[in-house]
């Protein structure tokens, strides 16, 4: 038989409760009221993070009125609908229809079948009908899957066809001495694992089906010797990097391989960096936890103004450099948005203000204006919001709950509004780090493949290779060929200028040599195999 062990501390606690006077347990039910309000803050979150929307769009329930005078928050008044008032015609959006076929392409005419004779004979005269013309019904397109070929390297002697003097032989260059992979081959496996994010195993399987019996193992090595021949330029990039004016960065953990640990993982840093217009590279770090001396060893010397999120060691990172961290307005956004079930008159008043803020620099951008203008224009439009807005935190946060979703939010702002504020100074900073945070999407969705690095090695290559495909997706340069094309010429001549090699300043080369010939008179060499 179960028993009730609770029943009698149930009963002396009702009878304390009833002893007790009025304003203490008014005080105890807010106190109790609160706690629940900040754990169904956290179901709630837990619970969108998981299932809800993924986009932080909003839509004002009014039109916000940012011109002097106007009330912070208010709406427009509206205007009733007429009877004959008609529904504007839809608007079709640009890019929803069938795109047109590339001309560049090439063409594979598919006719066809002909009749058989009895259905091709005129039904008039019994005479065999002839083609006269074709009408184009469609245009599809075709798929051939990955080819592969073997490059079998031959160094050729030279002779002097009289018998003097000794011999001379031209030697292939090679990226890797004895390598298995061609730079093309090598430049697959990193754009395939950095671009497509198809990790090594399944690269694998993918080779296997087209008959190439490549191992994990062996493509690991590939990567790692690809990070060795491109460290010159990632150095070069590097040194590009320090000295931009202004540097954007973010960070995201990685997982990687550790037998010493007690789960065999442990947890590493990749950090990202991306330089300014006049320095357009891009550029990755690994570290082995998020401590500041990482970021300051890799920022050495460097007097950069800082853009990033409000994390305490990009604070400590720009103090140590002398320097002024501009924070992200998009992370402060971010944490009404999440308080919106909290607070949704509070959140859409802040939100309101925030697209308010967002909708000058959609302006400075389609006016194409200079960085004076827009600094100007930020200092007309931008500063009086901003201060608007600060009372406003000011007034909120004095009435709001401290742990609630929302009160979270008001001291955030509040927090950091020095930090938040930064980039009305100056033209050519930005509003948010959006651009710096679209990069390290990509290595998160790269870490739901790849799952973890398999050293520190290996977290070290991974940056060296990143950076450089990085590179080419802000400039629009296809990695592949990219790659492909510099590879050998970074191994074939040492002295080769590496910024004629950057993604923004480079130039395809012709690769493609012309046989030599090779004599076949009597008791002339003939090619053999080493």
């Amino acid at each position: 038989m179960k028993t009730n062990h609770t029943s009698k501390p149930c009963s002396r606690d009702r009878e304390s409760l009833l002893a007790t006077d009025h304003a203490t347990l008014v005080d105890m039910y807010l106190s109790l009221e609160a706690k629940i309000d900040q754990l169904s803050d956290s179901i709630r979150d837990l619970i969108t993070q998981k299932y809800g929307k993924k986009n932080e769009r909003f839509e004002a329930p009014g039109q916000l009125l940012v011109f002097p005078g106007a009330e912070f928050g208010s709406e427009p008044p509206s205007t009733p609908a007429k009877a004959e008032d008609k529904p504007e015609a839809k608007v079709r959006r640009p890019g929803h229809g069938r795109k047109s076929i590339p001309d560049h392409l090439p063409r594979r005419p598919i006719e066809a079948p002909v009749p058989a004779e009895a259905e091709r004979r005129c039904p008039c005269c019994d005479v065999l009908r002839v083609a006269v013309r074709r009408i184009l019904r469609n245009s599809r397109y075709g798929c051939v899957p990955a080819t592969f070929f073997v490059e079998d390297l031959y160094d050729v002697v030279y002779e002097c066809p009289n018998g003097h003097g000794g011999q001379l032989i031209a030697e292939v260059s090679e990226a890797v001495k004895n390598g298995k992979a061609a730079p093309s081959l090598m430049a697959q496996v990193a754009v395939s694992r950095d671009v497509d994010h198809m990790p090594f195993n399944r690269q694998v399987g993918m080779y296997a089906r087209s008959g190439v019996p490549l191992n994990r193992s062996t493509l690991s090595d590939i990567h790692a010797q690809l990070a060795t021949i491109l460290l010159p330029l990632y150095q070069l990039m590097c040194r590009i990097l320090l000295e931009s004016r202004i540097i954007s960065t973010d960070d995201t953990p990685v997982k990687v391989l550790d037998r010493s640990k007690e789960k065999n993982i442990k947890t590493g840093r990749k950090w990202a960096y991306l330089g300014d217009r006049e320095h357009p590279v891009n550029v990755f770090d690994y570290t082995h936890g998020r401590g500041r001396d990482g970021p300051l060893a890799f920022l050495h010397g460097s007097k950069a103004i800082l853009q990033g999120d409000c994390f305490s060691g990009n604070l400590a990172i720009c103090a140590a450099m002398g320097t002024v961290l501009v924070a992200c307005l998009a992370h402060a956004r971010r944490y009404f948005i999440k308080a919106m079930l909290n607070d949704k008159e509070g959140c859409n008043q802040a939100l309101s203000m925030f697209q308010a803020l967002y909708e000058i620099e959609r302006a400075a951008k389609e006016l194409e204006l200079s960085t004076d203008e827009i600094r100007m224009m930020r200092e007309e439009e931008a500063v009086p919001l901003l201060e608007r807005f600060h009372a406003w935190l000011q007034q909120q946060y004095l009435i709001a709950q401290p742990k609630s979703m929302f009160g979270k939010a008001l001291f955030y702002c509040l927090n950091n509004w020095n930090e938040l504020t930064q980039y009305v100074k100056d033209g050519e900073l930005r509003i948010d780090n959006n651009h710096t945070e679209r990069e390290m999407k990509y290595v998160s969705m790269g870490k739901r493949a790849w799952l973890f690095f398999g050293s520190d090695a290996g977290g070290r290559n991974d940056t060296i290779v990143s950076s450089i495909i990085s590179t080419c997706r802000r400039h629009g340069v296809e990695p592949w060929s990219y790659l492909t094309d510099v590879i050998p010429r970074l191994a074939e001549n040492s002295s080769v200028i590496l910024e004629e090699l950057l993604p923004y300043n480079w130039k395809p080369k012709s690769t493609e040599v012309e046989p030599a010939e090779i004599a076949v008179s009597k008791g002339a060499p003939k090619a053999v195999s080493a």
